[in-house]
């Protein structure tokens, strides 16, 4: 499930090659997103010229939020998608090592469980400290609670940051120990 989705712009024209190129891919991972025509529209070219501090209309640019990318490769705006958009990313269960884990462009979050009489005990969770303040652990245990009930788990939270998540939603206060 996507959650915390920071407004998406783009910026471009209709007849703007590099424009289609994002419109498709946009399209393709499905996230919502405001197109806005800087031809058609004077507005969302001054909006766009605006962005710049020599005030030129570079277009494509896509928004994400606060940030601010022009013409961006493939891979770099996946980059930021996955850094300001962590609930597209998909969690891992790593049975042998007994965590759940959300790649983040090669850093790893995680929360680390014990089993024990029948029962999942989540001990600690983790993100890297470049990532912190951003939502990404949040997100993490949300997508662990989801994961571990989707595969008939029942689960104590012993972490403290994982009991606050856990205490801040009714709907998992009942599922969750």
């Amino acid at each position: 499930m996507l959650r915390n989705i920071p407004i998406i712009k783009l910026y471009g024209t209709k007849d703007c090659h590099k424009t289609q190129y994002y419109i498709e891919f946009l399209d393709g991972i499905g996230l919502p997103y405001q197109f806005l025509d800087v031809q058609l529209y004077a507005t969302y070219a001054n909006e766009l010229r605006n962005l710049y501090e020599n005030h030129k209309l570079n277009f494509p640019t896509i928004t994400i939020g606060k940030k601010k990318l022009r013409n961006p490769r493939k891979e770099e705006l996946l980059k930021w998608m996955h850094k300001l958009i962590p609930s597209m990313l998909d969690l891992k269960h790593d049975k042998e090592q007994q965590k759940y884990t959300l790649d983040i462009n090669g850093e790893e979050a995680r929360v680390d469980y014990v089993l024990k009489d029948g029962k999942m005990y989540l001990t600690h969770s983790e993100v890297p400290y470049n990532l912190r303040g951003q939502g990404i652990g949040k997100e993490l245990v949300l997508k662990t609670f989801e994961k571990l009930t989707e595969e008939g788990h029942k689960a104590v939270a012993m972490c403290s940051y994982i009991k606050a998540v856990k205490n801040r939603d009714n709907h998992w206060k009942d599922i969750i120990e």
